[in-house]
């Protein structure tokens, strides 16, 4: 079986992140060099030349003062015509490294060569690295990221690799105790194909079919000439989870709010622990998103193209000028078959297709759980290098998102805020009572947490008449990062001697708390409801003290807007 995987995902690590990739350390296609293939050696000033053993290999090593640090010079060549360069520039001010430039060039016997290089910062107890590689045969590979120590003294990385053909992965890297290493490679669907699971993983078992779950990835196994492949797949149907990726596009249909992403739908729903989750769904007839990624595939019927991503078979609609991706029902004509060919091999170009008699195939999971194979449209072959009309592939693209000014942020907060204990300038917690979103894209989800502090304190007396609290949002929570934000203040006022209070929520509060009530369209997409009156509720109170309870909603309008910045794939067509 011929697996075609681009040596950068292999070597992820190694190609942004190590400091001595297993190809400088003198192994290569074509020959071999190490200390025990050396047969002699002779230093001439800052120059020290070798000579293998027979004469199979031979190279040199030199090294140059500078005015900023020192440079470094490695040649290494072969008998059977291998050869291997390396150049480096240290720069050693302050008497310390403060940062290396590193560029290499690998040539094996066949006359193909690889080309990498990479610069290394100090940033002062860890490093930053950037790096980029290509070959020969038209691979490209650039990435960034980061190395240093954990609290215990290991060696740990982590980064991002884009690829030309095969999109963006992320990966990390930690020494364990016992000498080995933890890794993690996360692509497109969470992991890339191993023959090997992550330890710890767990077995789900959906409409028969097996899926081995870690680490928020799921795996599907096949099997060629006796030996388990597991490649990464979507989530199965009704897989639930906390959250979903900040970025999300909301999608509304039939006045139902779905969240799509990497092209799995999410459906807001409430697990059997009665907590706010987000469920896997069949994608809804009729959602519209206005781009595809390059990990989707082709299948032509009648001369008409559907474009399949993520088990979605999606219609290219023009509307008014406006393109959009629909999706449809399977197009009638479309080819699906139950079992692979026997002699199948794995491609992953801008996707992954398995290959059998010059056709081409890609997994698809019906609507009922059965899981399939779809015959798609032969892929685009990757052109060669000097082709620069080449349309770019996918590729990640940083995203501005703005949260505009009055954007309601519902909330529920950990605990009561009172005038009789609260004081200026006190902290408090609160989390999330809806979805925020901006421009059709998910911000924030239910039950994110969100900071703020206590403005204003007035204790009820005979002098001062009644007692009333103020509070605003100071950040919230997005993703893994914390952002900070400006609110308007929400206030509460007590009625003295009355039992009685009075909250003042933000604009439009009403109409926010009907939309979150039952989960309906308004609370997702909602979030912008600015404009309208300000809701005045009363509740009754044994205390005189002004209260907002953490167990009503509290509505916090945006004062002033704010950005989140998100990475997303963009593709060519």
């Amino acid at each position: 079986m011929k697996r075609r995987f681009p040596a950068a995902l292999s070597a992820l690590l190694a190609v942004v992140m190590s400091t001595e990739p297993a190809l400088a350390r003198g192994s290569f296609s074509g020959g071999s060099v190490s200390a025990g293939s050396r047969g002699s050696a002779s230093r001439s000033g800052g120059t020290t030349s070798w000579q293998g053993r027979g004469g199979n290999a031979s190279g040199s090593r030199s090294v140059t003062q500078t005015s900023s640090g020192y440079d470094v010079n490695r040649q290494a060549q072969t008998q059977g015509g291998a050869s291997h360069e390396v150049n480096k520039s240290i720069d050693t001010q302050g008497g310390q490294v403060q940062s290396v430039d590193r560029s290499s060039t690998a040539t094996n016997a066949s006359g193909q060569s690889a080309q990498r290089d990479r610069t290394t910062t100090n940033q002062g107890g860890y490093a930053t690295v950037e790096g980029s590689a290509s070959t020969s045969t038209g691979r490209e590979a650039s990435g960034q990221g980061a190395v240093g120590r954990n609290a215990y003294g290991q060696p740990v990385a982590a980064g991002s690799v884009n690829t030309k053909y095969s999109g963006s992965y992320a990966g990390a890297a930690s020494k364990n105790a016992y000498g080995g290493w933890n890794t993690a490679t996360v692509g497109p669907n969470g992991a890339k194909v191993t023959t090997t699971l992550p330890s710890g993983y767990k077995t789900t078992t959906y409409a028969g079919t097996p899926y081995y779950g870690y680490g928020g990835a799921y795996y599907r196994p096949y099997t060629y000439g006796g030996t388990a492949y597991y490649y990464a797949v979507p989530p199965p149907y009704y897989y639930q989870c906390s959250t979903v990726p900040v970025g999300a596009i909301v999608v509304a249909v039939a006045a139902t709010s779905y969240m799509m992403s990497e092209g799995s739908y999410y459906k807001q729903t409430t697990s059997s622990q009665g907590q706010v989750v987000y469920q896997t769904v069949p994608a809804p007839q009729g959602a519209a998103v206005k781009t595809l990624p390059a990990q989707r595939a082709i299948v032509t019927v009648g001369g008409t193209p559907y474009y399949l991503y993520t088990n979605t078979f999606y219609r290219r609609v023009f509307e008014g000028g406006q393109e959009t991706f629909v999706v449809v029902s399977p197009p009638a004509g479309a080819v699906f078959v139950q079992a692979l060919p026997p002699n199948f091999e794995v491609v992953q170009l801008n996707t992954m297709y398995f290959e059998a008699e010059g056709h081409y195939y890609v997994r698809y999971l019906s609507p009922d759980g059965t899981e399939l194979y779809v015959l798609v449209d032969t892929p685009p072959q990757p052109p060669p290098m000097t082709a620069a009309s080449a349309p770019p592939p996918a590729r990640p693209v940083s995203e501005t998102l703005i949260v505009p000014a009055g954007t309601l942020i519902l909330v529920r907060l950990a605990a009561d805020l009172g005038s009789e204990t609260a004081h200026e300038g006190d902290r408090f917690q609160g989390f999330l009572g809806a979805d925020v979103a901006a421009s059709g894209r998910l911000i924030a989800t239910k039950g994110s947490s969100v900071y703020g502090i206590v403005k204003s304190v007035a204790s009820a007396n005979k002098m001062k008449g009644k007692p009333s609290i103020s509070a605003v949002l100071t950040d919230i929570q997005v993703g893994n990062h914390v952002v900070s934000i400006q609110t308007q203040p929400v206030q509460a006022t007590g009625e003295a001697g009355t039992g009685r209070k009075k909250i003042l929520g933000g604009a439009g509060l009403g109409a926010a708390i009907g939309a979150v009530a039952d989960g309906g369209h308004g609370a997702a997409v909602g979030a912008a409801i600015g404009g309208g009156a300000g809701m005045v509720a009363t509740a009754a109170s044994s205390q005189d003290a002004a209260v907002l309870s953490a167990q009503s909603l509290q509505s916090f309008p945006v004062a002033v807007p704010f950005e989140v910045q998100i990475t997303t794939q963009v593709a060519s067509r």
